[in-house]
C-alpha cells in the first residue's frame, strides 16, 4: 500500500528544524562576507556559493554541516593543493577558534555549533562552470562542478514532480538506520544512485521501490567481485563519484539493499493495511505512520 499521507507526515518529521536552518543560514552568510572582505582573500576572491545537501535541499534532521565553495583566482598549474588549503585555514583561523585542515576543505565551527566546510576552487574556464579543487591527500587538483550538481538536482526534481528531493530525504533516513558505518554510502553517492533509478514515480512508496529494486538490479551482480561500478556525477559526467568507495563498503551497502528492496516491494503490494504499515516501519522505523 502507498500510504501517501503517512509518507508526507514522515517527511515532515525528518525535515531540518527552524532553529537549525536559521543557524546554518547565519553561519554561511557570515563566512562568505568574511572571505569576500578579508585583506588576504579579497583580491583573489571571485565568488562564494553553497554546495552539498544543504544547497540541494536534500538534508534531513539537524544540519550537520554546510558546504561553502570559495572560488579564487589562482593558477592551479603552479600552486600546490596543500598551500591553498593551508592559506585558507590561516585566514579562517582569524575568525573561528576551531578550524581543521581536511582533504579538500577547511572545516570550522561557527556560532551555535554549525560546522562549515569551506572548499577552495578555481575555474577551469568560465566562473560558473567546472572547478579545479585541491586534493591534499592525492597531492593534485581534481575536477568538480558543484553548480552543475545543483542544476542536475533541480532539473531531476522538476522532472519527477518533486519526488526526487523528497525521495532523497527518505533514502537518507533509511540509510541512517543501517547497522554499520561501512554500509552507509556518502550522501552524494546515494543521490547519484537515486538519479539513476528513480524513474517517474507516482507516489513516495513507488519511488522507494524503484530505487531499491533499481540499485539491486543494476549493481547486485557486482557483490563479491572486488569491484565498484563507475557512477558518473549527474552534474558533471566526467567525474566518477564512486572513485573513493571501497569494494568492502560497496558490498556492505548492497547487503542491505537486497532485503530492503524485498521489504519495500512486499509493503507496496500488501493489501492488508496493518501488514503493509508494519513492513514500511522495518525500513523507516516505528514513527512511520504515527
Amino acid at each position: 500500500m502507498e500510504f501517501s499521507s503517512d509518507f508526507r507526515k514522515y517527511l515532515s518529521s525528518i525535515e531540518p528544524g527552524v532553529d537549525a536552518a536559521s543557524a546554518a543560514k547565519a553561519a554561511h552568510e557570515k563566512v562568505r562576507e568574511r572571505l569576500k572582505a578579508d585583506e588576504e582573500t579579497k583580491d583573489a576572491h571571485k565568488d562564494t556559493f553553497l554546495s552539498g545537501s544543504y544547497a540541494r535541499h536534500t538534508g534531513i534532521h539537524d544540519i550537520n554541516d554546510v558546504d561553502v565553495i570559495c572560488v579564487v583566482d589562482i593558477d592551479h598549474t603552479i600552486t600546490e593543493p596543500e598551500w591553498v588549503l593551508s592559506w585558507l585555514q590561516g585566514v579562517l583561523s582569524k575568525y573561528y577558534k576551531e578550524t581543521r585542515l581536511q582533504g579538500r576543505s577547511i572545516g570550522a565551527i561557527a556560532a551555535k555549533g554549525v560546522w562549515l566546510d569551506i572548499v577552495p576552487g578555481t575555474p577551469q574556464s568560465s566562473d560558473d562552470g567546472p572547478l579545479w579543487i585541491p586534493d591534499r591527500d592525492a597531492k593534485e587538483w581534481v575536477q568538480a562542478h558543484p553548480k552543475g550538481q545543483i542544476a542536475a538536482s533541480t532539473s531531476e526534481n522538476k522532472a519527477t514532480n518533486g519526488f526526487y528531493v523528497q525521495t532523497a530525504k527518505l533514502l537518507k533516513s533509511w540509510k541512517d538506520r543501517l547497522p554499520t558505518e561501512k554500509s552507509k554510502p556518502k550522501s552524494y553517492i546515494l543521490e547519484t544512485l537515486i538519479h539513476q533509478t528513480i524513474g517517474v514515480p507516482t507516489s513516495h512508496a513507488r519511488a522507494v521501490v524503484n530505487l531499491l529494486e533499481g540499485i539491486q538490479n543494476s549493481y547486485g551482480w557486482c557483490r563479491g567481485t572486488n569491484t565498484v561500478p563507475l557512477l558518473p556525477d549527474p552534474g558533471y559526467s566526467s567525474v566518477n563519484v564512486a572513485k573513493r568507495w571501497s569494494s568492502v563498503d560497496f558490498d556492505a551497502f548492497l547487503d542491505q539493499v537486497k532485503p530492503a528492496a524485498q521489504t519495500a516491494r512486499q509493503a507496496l503490494d500488501a493489501t492488508d493495511e496493518t501488514e503493509s504499515r508494519k513492513l514500511w516501519r522495518k525500513l523507516f522505523g516505528s514513527t512511520f505512520g504515527q
